[in-house]
């Protein structure tokens, strides 16, 4: 996971940017930085907050993973005998919150960039600097929560006949689906596996939660891993 050092020295180094900027340029836009400046200020204060959070939930996840593969391993069971909801969850939770951390990071990467951008011709109060400056705060504002967004389409979400392998478990090898109860998928359900159009092996679904499913890979051909992102496709024959 990316540090969260990283990215409060990159918003902090945004926020510097600023402040050191207003002082070059009080003769004009003086007022216009100052206030960007302050809401600088309070979505730094968000970003870090909502950061450390981000940061709590994902530790507590990988906490919750390792005691659920500790008790498995100690019972001597095997997924297909019964299933964990836990495991399927918190690996589930891991991979949500890892790509929040990307996101939040790449954000405020861009963030410093345009404030940079905007402050070399602050003087000239270059419209377009503006704009670009702007949007970056409009982006963490989203990413941050603090501006309304789309509904999730159904990009994040399968169906019965179609699905998207969204993480994977290098231990047990159990592949975490983007479909479940709500999408009528059913224990003992064989998949095919996609890359592209190319076919290159089945899985078969093990345990079945609210939105998501596990699978272990049935057959596979050769050199050819499972990866994130790859398509399962119902097998109706």
């Amino acid at each position: 996971m990316k540090s969260i050092r990283t990215i409060r020295s990159i918003s902090l180094g945004a926020l510097g940017l600023l402040i050191g900027g207003t002082a070059g340029a009080q003769d004009e836009g003086n007022a216009d930085l100052q206030r960007m400046v302050t809401d600088l200020q309070i979505r730094n204060r968000v970003l870090e907050q909502g950061i450390a959070e981000a940061n709590r939930a994902e530790k507590e996840a990988s906490e919750q993973l390792a005691q659920v593969r500790e008790r498995l391993e100690a019972l001597g069971r095997d997924l297909l005998d019964g299933g964990d909801e836990r495991l399927i969850q918190a690996t589930a939770d891991i991979q949500i919150l890892n790509e929040r951390i990307n996101r939040l990071e790449g954000s405020a990467m861009r963030f410093s960039g345009s404030v940079s951008d905007y402050l070399r011709t602050a003087l000239a109060a270059d419209p377009d600097a503006r704009l670009r400056v702007e949007s970056a705060m409009r982006e963490l504002d989203e990413v941050l929560g603090l501006r309304q967004k789309p509904a999730p389409t159904a990009r994040s979400t399968g169906s019965a006949r179609r699905a998207k392998v969204m993480s994977i478990d290098k231990e047990s090898g159990l592949l975490v689906l983007n479909i479940g109860e709500q999408q009528t998928a059913r224990i003992g359900t064989t998949y095919r596996l996609y890359r592209g159009d190319q076919a290159y092996g089945t899985a078969v679904i093990a345990d079945v939660r609210q939105s998501i499913a596990g699978a272990f890979v049935e057959s596979r051909e050769a050199n050819e891993p499972v990866r994130l992102g790859d398509t399962a496709i119902l097998e109706t024959e």
